[in-house]
């Protein structure tokens, strides 16, 4: 059995338990946390394909940005009688400090040691067809976005943002 084999059956059990998983579970919050994981699984068999690319847009917009508002809603609709206020596992206060300080490391590694090499610059002259036909669809996609309209991106998301806490007081007052 090949390595690649391998991963794919644990990656196919582990999937189809986490599936399962989203409509077995009673609680709506577990429900919403077992499609997260779906999902991861689901970026993994893409990046088994080579489809980097959709890997990461699946993590990112849907086990992000989409989940993130489903358990907002999930939590918000919840009532007070529902929530006791208690954790009933002990120790996920550490895993979860545990988790974010890998995190931070990891992030810190990667700005201080500039593991992408060399930041590709798009000049003012260039098109976006020339970009496209120099560094392909998708890296021309990020510089456009992310050099050419960076600050209205930002806008936009820190107006998604307000939005949700607006939604959430408005939410709160009814």
């Amino acid at each position: 059995m090949t390595p690649t084999i391998l991963a794919f059956a644990v990656l196919a059990v582990a999937s189809a338990a986490s599936a399962i998983g989203v409509i077995a579970f009673k609680n709506a919050v577990h429900s919403a946390l077992s499609l997260i994981l779906t999902l991861f699984f689901l970026a993994m068999f893409y990046l088994q394909l080579g489809a980097m690319f959709i890997a990461v847009v699946q993590v990112l917009i849907y086990a992000g940005a989409i989940m993130v508002l489903f358990l907002f809603v999930v939590t918000m609709l919840t009532t007070d009688a529902q929530d006791k206020g208690e954790d009933r596992i002990p120790w996920q206060r550490y895993v979860g400090s545990l988790l974010g300080v890998v995190l931070v490391g990891a992030l810190s590694y990667l700005i201080f040691k500039n593991v992408s090499g060399s930041p590709t610059v798009l000049k003012a002259g260039d098109s976006y067809s020339q970009a496209v036909a120099v560094h392909g669809n998708v890296e021309a996609f990020g510089l456009a976005l992310f050099h050419g309209y960076l600050f209205p991106f930002e806008v936009t998301s820190l107006l998604i943002v307000v939005a949700i806490l607006g939604a959430l007081v408005f939410g709160r007052r009814a």
